[in-house]
């Protein structure tokens, strides 16, 4: 540890930039990709075929999405395994073998499929019923698919990728229920996540709500965080939980999700005209939203790092324990090759955390401000 900073600090960087620019990269792929394909005929093409195939709106929908994504997802594959796993590997944070990443992606895949199905099926639904308020409703319809993805999460989906078992320590876990107790939230029990087979990385997770709420805590976190280390961590998942963040940043997507369906609405009334129901349109739709997503993310990134500074004071005012809250920093940085100190602007544009370094300067103003 060198200037408080864990010694793979260069490593770090390395990581995010080589991260960074690979996510960039895709999202310029993507854009271009979806252009290409709508403004040469490939979209009529492909529109003309599923509506021989699928015979009537609902089939046609269904027939044009599932040929697009797959071919999507064949062109972006370069993307995710260079950056989901060879650059993993390069930087020693993955323990998986490419049949089990492969075999996560087609999982990943089939998952993606259907709930795009759903969303699409929705929306062109919609068109065909509502008209001119479509984007409206459509976005009110993905707001509660959301919902329901949220309630589902830890049940259904999770348990897809990763093994959760009851977690054994049951001094520590009845110290965690204690603590959601201490906030007001039920949980369902305390699970260990079985990360260990894919990736060095740690993690915890404060999933679902309702009668699927629980805790859940990566196995390479119980490994290498101490008791206190790992309470202050859930402390700062409880603090979403105690300000309502789930719900508020569920009410600004929703009105995000409005505002750039809106602006694709007029998009591609310029474009295409008014025959917006036809599925030919969808890659505008696509790039509609990418680019009001681009434009706002600064926005919402502001707003979600607002949230983490207000839960990790939250998390030092529940645990007394300054000295946990800047160990486990540290820890995550070195054992998730997070960059402490990433590059203003970086930061500003893609990162919905603060920086490492300035959470643990939250710490010390935290110490000075209560003597301690």
């Amino acid at each position: 540890m060198a200037n408080g900073q864990p010694d793979n600090a260069p490593t770090a960087k390395r990581y995010e930039r080589l991260k960074l620019w690979l996510h960039v990269g895709e999202l310029v792929f993507v854009a271009i990709a979806l252009a290409i394909f709508y403004f040469a005929g490939g979209s009529r093409s492909l529109a003309e075929f599923a509506r021989q195939l699928g015979r009537n709106d609902w089939g046609t929908v269904a027939v044009y999405v599932v040929a697009m994504l797959a071919g999507g997802s064949l062109l972006t594959l370069p993307w995710s395994y260079f950056g989901g796993f060879r650059l993993e590997h390069r930087f020693n944070l993955s323990n998986q073998t490419f049949a089990g990443w492969l075999w996560d992606e087609i999982k990943g895949f089939a998952l993606m499929l259907v709930f795009m199905i759903i969303m699409a099926e929705a929306v062109y639904a919609l068109l065909r019923a509502t008209g001119a308020w479509w984007w409206a409703w459509a976005a009110a319809f993905m707001t509660a698919v959301s919902l329901l993805v949220s309630f589902i999460l830890p049940v259904f989906i999770i348990p897809i990728f990763y093994r959760l078992t009851k977690l054994e320590d049951e001094s520590l876990a009845a110290k965690l229920r204690a603590m959601a107790e201490q906030v007001g939230a039920r949980v369902v029990g305390v699970f260990r996540i079985a990360l260990g087979g894919k990736t060095k990385k740690a993690n915890a997770a404060f999933a679902g709500f309702g009668r699927t709420r629980r805790i859940l805590l990566g196995d390479t976190l119980l490994a290498n965080f101490t008791a206190p280390e790992i309470e202050v961590v859930l402390a700062h998942e409880l603090a979403h939980f105690h300000y309502h963040d789930i719900w508020k940043n569920l009410a600004l997507g929703s009105a995000l999700t409005a505002g750039g369906l809106w602006a694709s609405d007029l998009w591609m009334r310029a474009v295409a005209g008014g025959d917006l129901a036809n599925v030919e349109h969808l890659p505008l739709l696509a790039l509609g939203m990418m680019a009001f997503g681009l434009v706002t993310s600064p926005l919402t990134h502001a707003w979600s790092r607002r949230a983490e500074y207000r839960a990790d004071w939250f998390a030092l005012e529940m645990t007394r324990d300054a000295a946990a809250f800047e160990s486990a920093m540290r820890k995550l940085a070195g054992q998730n090759l997070a960059d402490m100190e990433p590059h203003p602007v970086v930061e500003f544009l893609f990162h919905d955390h603060p920086a490492l370094s300035k959470r643990i300067a939250k710490a010390g103003q935290w110490r000075q401000a209560v003597g301690r």
